[in-house]
């Protein structure tokens, strides 16, 4: 089923406006911005969970929150979702932990895309020995092995979430810079490119007047799909201790700390699994969903690709 606009309806409406009309229709990307919204949510309401169950996300219930045996006690009318190893409350630290994946993942996708369209546009608007240069640099970012490198800056400096941040964002800028500066290689070409320079149009102006706000739609995209990559990377590196600060709550702390628990206390693994799984799912599909809006090729492309195959398998 095509979700695109009628044809009636297109004449006088932007390509903004005309991206926002496909991408309401699609039904399972305004699904995914509701998952979205609502661990949002789930995250700026931390506090008020804190204070309706009366449980901090360092605060530790050992007589309540741990059975006879001392396993983590399971979901109660206290722990709405279970206890931790040592007694802390599941829910509260799921939604503190809520905040550090948000935080981290948007802020890292900013500055990565912050940089990377900088260095994108002078990359591929200059050429010469400035674009061999800055090309070879995203060649040499993306070459690394990003995860060992960076442990070996969180074992250097310590753990902490600016640091992760910036770790994150180094790494997936020259994913952005890479895309941008195709983008700029195309756009250089055009004919109202060459009309600015004749009318005596800086280079810089050219660039800010000319060339970037013809990169909004694919940075937007790129930057949708940047996301989960950071909450998962965050995720990673708290798993293993490289991440946040061990004392602040995320979701990346919780499933290392789970996982010797998670034949005796099921919830205790599944709460912090469950919420990054839906989480950078939710991310992936709104971004699919935002690169078919602004591009309704591709969703037209897959559809047919998918009718030819359906068309082989029922010719056999």
């Amino acid at each position: 089923m095509d979700t695109s606009p009628p044809a009636r309806e297109i004449q006088g409406r932007s390509p903004w406006t005309l991206a926002f009309a496909r991408l309401r229709a699609d039904r399972l990307a305004m699904i995914s911005l509701g998952v979205i919204v609502l661990v949002t949510l789930f995250a700026l309401t931390a506090p008020l969970w804190a204070a309706w169950t009366g449980h901090t996300h360092h605060s530790a219930h050992p007589r309540t929150g741990l059975d006879e045996s001392g396993l983590p006690a399971g979901p109660s009318g206290e722990f709405w979702l279970g206890a931790d190893s040592i007694g802390r409350d599941v829910l509260v630290r799921a939604a503190y932990g809520a905040r550090i994946s948000l935080l981290v993942g948007l802020a890292a996708t900013a500055l990565a895309t912050l940089f990377g369209v900088v260095i994108g546009v002078l990359s591929g608007f200059l050429g010469g020995w400035a674009d061999a240069v800055l090309a070879r640099g995203m060649d040499v970012v993306l070459s690394f092995p990003y995860l060992l490198v960076a442990i070996v800056v969180a074992v250097t400096f310590g753990a902490s979430v600016p640091l992760t941040i910036v770790v994150i964002a180094f790494f997936m800028f020259a994913a952005m810079a890479r895309v941008v500066r195709g983008q700029v290689l195309s756009i250089k070409e055009k004919e109202y490119i060459e009309a600015a320079r004749a009318l005596g149009a800086s280079t810089p102006r050219i660039m800010l007047v000319e060339v970037l706000p013809n990169l909004v739609a694919p940075v937007t995209v790129l930057a949708s799909l940047l996301v989960p990559q950071a909450i998962t990377f965050e995720a990673t590196l708290s798993f293993l201790g490289a991440g946040v600060d061990p004392s602040t709550p995320s979701w990346g702390s919780m499933l290392n700390e789970a996982q010797e628990y998670y034949q005796a206390a099921w919830w205790y693994l599944c709460v912090p699994a469950g919420l990054l799984l839906a989480t950078t799912f939710a991310f992936n599909i709104l971004g699919d969903g935002i690169r078919d809006a602004f591009d309704p090729r591709t969703e037209r492309l897959v559809r047919g690709r998918a009718r030819r195959r359906r068309g082989k398998a029922a010719k056999r």
